[in-house]
């Protein structure tokens, strides 16, 4: 019994994205798959697996940041042109540190006003980018090569496993972390053992803003460069890592629930490069992995209805 259980929790987490990859491989073989792209897919994976991880401790209790872009473009504006005078050093710590404070500040206008935070993340949003705009004239600012050395293989990898020991490390084994699955699993019951959970919830912002500048760190090494996006733009740079936070709770029954968001975003990551190697156009590419998105919550949804159904009837 205790083998099967192991080879099911070994099996099912890397079901998905092989079956993905499959599907994309044998359809076009000459240009999905191949060494240099899926390095590449790779790349881009972590990058939004730790705008996940930070994502993560919201959704978790139900709350929803579309600020995260935003403050990861901000901060990475900001980063970039301390590092065209304090090299890397500037980039590393005034990225995270303004991540950090636009978490802080979100997280206050949340637990302040007790607006939802949909709607304070999304007038946040507006917000940071528009300043982003503003800043250096709303062009793009360019770091030199020596200091992007973070974006490139094998530094990126390290980064991103190291960004996943600290996020498994607060999650499982803090006192937030627990706290944060205790609201998880119900609000008042945690509130009964006494958990503040709009103290929970604003920590949650902080929390998400290292590793969102994280994120904003290996961004601008990735490209070199990064520019200011206004017009809701930065919205679309939360859905891949949404989505892999949503695969990520969907497997945590058999795997941990970071390695299930990294899976889910490597996934959605080559639906996206595959539906590029088969030449569909972009618009046609959002209503496919948009599809993709509805049916996998719709599935997760009624395979968790009927199994509390199932525990329902056992106990009558």
């Amino acid at each position: 019994m205790k083998q099967k259980k192991w080879l099911q929790n070994m099996i099912i987490p890397v079901a998905m994205p092989l079956a993905v990859f499959l599907i994309f491989f044998i359809g076009q073989p000459d240009r999905f798959g191949t060494p240099e792209g899926i390095r590449i897919m790779l790349q881009q994976s972590v990058i939004n697996s730790v705008i996940g991880f930070g994502l993560c401790m919201n959704l978790v209790i139900d709350t929803w940041d579309f600020s995260a872009g935003a403050q990861l473009v901000l901060a990475g504006l900001l980063g970039a042109s301390f590092a065209q005078n304090f090299g890397f050093a500037g980039l590393l710590i005034v990225t995270i540190f303004m991540a950090v404070l636009l978490g802080t500040i979100t997280g206050l206008v949340y637990s302040v006003f007790k607006i939802p935070s949909i709607i304070v993340t999304i007038g946040m949003m507006l917000v940071y980018e528009s300043i982003g705009s503003l800043y250096h004239g709303g062009e793009s600012i360019t770091i030199s090569q020596e200091i992007s050395f973070l974006g490139k293989s094998p530094w990126i990898f390290l980064a991103g496993i190291l960004t996943y020991a600290l996020a498994y490390v607060i999650y499982h084994h803090t006192k937030f972390g627990y706290n944060v699955r205790a609201v998880g699993n119900g609000e008042a019951t945690a509130k009964s053992i006494g958990i503040n959970s709009i103290k929970i919830r604003f920590l949650c912002f902080v929390i998400g803003g290292i590793f969102v500048g994280i994120a904003g760190v290996l961004q601008v090494s990735y490209g070199g460069a990064i520019a200011p996006k206004g017009g809701m733009n930065t919205m679309g740079m939360v859905f891949p890592p949404f989505m892999g936070v949503f695969i990520g709770q969907y497997l945590e029954r058999y795997c941990d629930i970071m390695l299930g968001i990294f899976l889910g975003v490597f996934s959605m990551t080559m639906i996206n490069s595959g539906l590029i190697a088969m030449g569909l156009p972009g618009t046609l590419q959002q209503v496919v992995t948009g599809c993709f998105m509805l049916i996998f919550m719709a599935i997760s949804i009624n395979r968790e209805q009927s199994i509390l159904k199932k525990r329902k009837a056992e106990i009558v």
